[in-house]
């Protein structure tokens, strides 16, 4: 056990040194491709490329950011640009998180209701909406509100933004939508596991209600595993996020990283590392608070 801990205490700077250095190297390699008559492996740039970028980490408030049409950009400082954007675009995406979370418990705490042939139908209409691609989603919804807009003359979200405007509401619903389904079909899976355990039938034999069981008992245990399904719904969710900024015409955090992932490789570097570092610190410390409950507290299987 003690030999146990060691290597993850050991294991886990590796895996965050190393992540760094793939992340250093990945961003670079804009410049290691060129295609003329055919495609050429530009090794020599490509070294050249990171030499350029450590000697710019040590000097990380003289680096320049360009934004906009290639034939007619800005130049920007990246600090504090790259603050300003990351705070508007992550609060975006963890209210995103929060609403996605609370809407999908609620949603498969009411299905556990539903008739069995109510419930199969809803499922297949919850799984044809998980399968639907993200864009199109989200394209309908501003085509529904145009419409809606030309016959009622009431605007419901604004779904386009001007200069340095920010909008909240219809982006964070939008970005919402697919985690919700995906995590309301884990939630209705996990429960229904959960329900034909022996406690379950204990906590009825003791006169629990369903609501009281379900809501206690059942969803106590598949908490602990959503936990395993953050990073792939932070990942969907983050991928989601640069689209989001695309339809909205957000100038948020994602668009820019966009903009300098080849003119700026030391920018794209550090704003990776932005998204990166909090998100392992964030990651990490839950693994270490749910090993610390589940040996502390027995979870009844």
């Amino acid at each position: 056990m003690f030999l146990l801990k060691r290597l993850n205490v050991i294991g886990l700077p590796i895996q965050f040194l190393l992540t760094c250095i793939g992340l250093f190297l990945f961003s670079g390699a804009g410049s290691l491709l060129a295609y003329d008559n055919e495609l050429v492996i530009m090794l020599g740039k490509y070294l050249q490329t990171l030499q350029e970028m450590g000697r710019e980490m040590l000097n990380p408030g003289s680096i320049n950011i360009k934004i906009g049409d290639p034939m007619d950009y800005k130049s920007y400082p990246m600090y504090p640009l790259f603050f300003q954007l990351f705070g508007y675009s992550f609060s975006l995406l963890l209210l995103a998180f929060f609403l996605a979370g609370i809407m999908s418990s609620l949603i498969s705490y009411l299905f556990m209701f539903l008739p069995k042939k109510i419930y199969r139908i809803s499922f297949r209409l919850l799984d044809s909406l998980d399968s639907l691609p993200d864009v199109l989603i989200i394209v309908f919804i501003q085509l529904f509100i145009i419409w809606f807009f030309k016959k009622t003359d009431i605007l419901l979200f604004d779904i386009y933004t001007l200069g340095d405007e920010k909008i909240y509401l219809l982006p964070i619903i939008c970005l919402a939508i697919m985690p919700i389904a995906f995590l309301t079909k884990h939630f209705l899976f996990q429960l229904r596991e959960e329900e034909g355990k022996p406690y379950v039938e204990y906590s009825y034999s003791k006169g629990f209600s369903k609501a009281y069981t379900i809501w206690v008992h059942l969803f106590r245990n598949v908490w602990i595993h959503f936990y395993y399904h953050i990073k792939p719904i932070f990942l969907l969710m983050l991928s989601n996020l640069l689209i989001i900024e695309i339809l909205f015409n957000i100038n948020g955090f994602m668009n820019v990283l966009l903009d300098v992932s080849i003119h700026t490789p030391i920018a794209f570097f550090i704003g990776m590392m932005m998204i990166y570092i909090p998100f392992f610190i964030v990651f990490t410390l839950g693994a270490v608070l749910l090993k610390k409950w589940l040996s502390g507290e027995e979870v009844t299987s």
